[in-house]
């Protein structure tokens, strides 16, 4: 019987990984892992079930359009008492973990690998996962988990800068701020074989099917969960949708990664990257100002496009009250604050 990985991803950012069979709905395929989906009526009729299908194929027995309606299905909405799916899929349901899921989030013990500065106040982690029971960490381009700051009991969530099929090291980066639990530890007693537990993945921010043109807008350490997405596209030749990345930083040596964007492009990425600072300075010849300045109507073209935006919380306050975005009811807004 052939059977597929169905990742259900929940509310309040948690994920669930299942093997589904193709004869199983997925409300009993869930059941079979000990994960229960809100449900009623089981019969395709009350919507109690419906979640949205982001990615992947499936197919529906008979359900009343007064549960799911024609338009919500084209939408990929889909109730999951009556859906099978056909290949690997990711569902979202519209309500935390909490019912569904009576474990806590995996945590999992790794080793600092490398620490090293490589922008002003920006510092790169790499860990490494030990051997242990659960396996890696198994994630989504996008998503983040929490790490643990060795020493003390501060919890801080980072979300991965490497693709998922790199499973021996992860990497981080992390924004060096003042009295900050982590910025304290990889700018002092940081060193390489520090253990340091990871718990998750989490995160509804992730990168769906690339299958129309994409905008980003990434600011500061917001880079990250980008550079992911790239090397995931690559690796796997989804690299047939523009990308347009819009990257901005307080200065310019708070910059960081530029020669990987190029890297990214000289692989066959058709990704195009502006940069802007918030203050420039002598020697800087781009742009100036917030990194939402750059955001120009013909970005969002028709507005049949996806955007991720991924940096502080004024920058995607800002990005997703742009004017244009009334007028481009198409486009898909994916945010991430840091």
């Amino acid at each position: 019987m052939t059977s597929h990985t169905v990742t259900l991803v929940f509310d309040d950012g948690r994920i669930a990984r299942i093997q589904a069979d193709e004869d199983d709905t997925i409300y009993l395929a869930a059941l079979k892992h000990r994960i229960r989906i809100e449900t009623d009526c089981l019969e395709g009729a009350c919507a109690t079930c419906k979640g949205v299908c982001t990615s992947g194929a499936y197919r529906m027995d008979e359900y009343s359009e007064d549960a799911l309606s024609a338009e919500e299905a084209a939408r990929r909405e889909v109730l999951t008492c009556q859906m099978h799916v056909l290949s690997d899929c990711v569902i979202e349901y519209p309500y935390p973990s909490t019912f569904s899921l009576k474990a806590p989030p995996v945590t999992r013990m790794a080793r600092v690998a490398e620490i090293e500065t490589v922008a002003e106040g920006v510092v790169r982690l790499v860990v490494e996962p030990e051997d242990g029971e659960h396996g890696p960490v198994v994630f989504m381009p996008g998503q983040y988990v929490h790490l643990g700051v060795p020493g003390t009991d501060a919890v801080r969530s980072y979300s991965f800068a490497n693709p998922p099929a790199e499973t021996g090291r992860y990497t981080f980066f992390i924004k060096v701020l003042e009295e900050g639990a982590m910025s304290g530890y990889v700018a002092g007693p940081a060193r390489p074989g520090d253990a340091m537990p990871v718990t998750g993945p989490f995160g509804r921010f992730y990168l769906r099917p690339p299958s129309r043109p994409i905008v980003m807008v990434a600011g500061g350490t917001g880079l990250a969960p980008m550079l992911s997405m790239f090397d995931h596209m690559l690796a796997t030749g989804a690299t047939d949708q523009p990308i347009r990345l819009l990257y901005g930083a307080n200065t310019p040596a708070e910059l960081f990664s530029l020669d990987a964007l190029d890297d990214h492009a000289g692989r066959g990425l058709d990704l195009t990257a502006e940069l802007c600072v918030v203050e420039g300075g002598d020697g800087w010849s781009g742009a100036t100002g917030h990194v939402t300045t750059l955001l120009r109507p013909e970005i969002l073209g028709s507005g049949d496009c996806d955007a991720y935006l991924c940096g502080p919380p004024p920058m995607i306050d800002a990005a997703t009250a742009w004017p244009p975005r009334a007028a481009s009811g198409r486009a898909v807004f994916h945010c991430c604050p840091v």
